[in-house]
């Protein structure tokens, strides 16, 4: 391009000398002004186009960020779906263990009190054996009595019995 702009300045030389001699000075100093306009138009047009090239490479690079920006938020995404379904897993396993465990406290305070019942009955029939040896030796006012007593006796301890029922219910 060095070569060409020489070997112009001559051909320009002679436009100029040329259109000198047509229209006079005047309109060689126009021409004159226009060539510089259009010089000064170039170097424009060339920053122009410079910058317009900075940002292309500007937006590109904005693009490739937006880019890895969205494959890191859908790793991020991933890792935090993957932490949630742990977590989901623990609480089932930590709520099936505490439903495990008051279960068997439940199972275990059933039988307690089934064993207290068994016992019960049995004092029961112990007293009525009782009552029956009673009843064949004393009077019957003083069989009443104490058939009264035992019966007192069995309902105050069918009532405790009924309040264990209650409050082992309620697990």
């Amino acid at each position: 391009m060095s070569d060409e702009i020489p070997a112009a300045e001559p051909l320009w030389a002679s436009f100029q000398d040329v259109v000198e001699q047509l229209t006079g000075p005047l309109a060689a100093s126009t021409v004159e002004r226009v060539a510089e306009e259009v010089g000064r138009l170039d170097k424009s047009l060339a920053g122009l186009k410079k910058d317009l090239d900075g940002l292309a490479v500007e937006q590109d690079d904005n693009a490739l960020a937006v880019k890895k920006q969205q494959e890191s938020l859908r790793r991020e995404n991933q890792e935090l779906r993957r932490q949630l379904e742990a977590l989901k897993n623990h609480l089932a396993e930590q709520l099936q263990q505490i439903h495990e465990a008051q279960s068997a406290a439940a199972r275990e305070d059933t039988a307690a009190v089934l064993r207290e019942l068994s016992r019960a009955a049995e004092e029961a029939r112990t007293w009525a054996a009782d009552l029956e040896a009673l009843r064949a030796s004393r009077s019957a006012s003083e069989r009443l009595a104490r058939a009264t007593v035992v019966l007192l006796s069995l309902a105050l301890f069918l009532g405790a019995v009924g309040v264990v029922l209650l409050s082992s219910s309620r697990y």
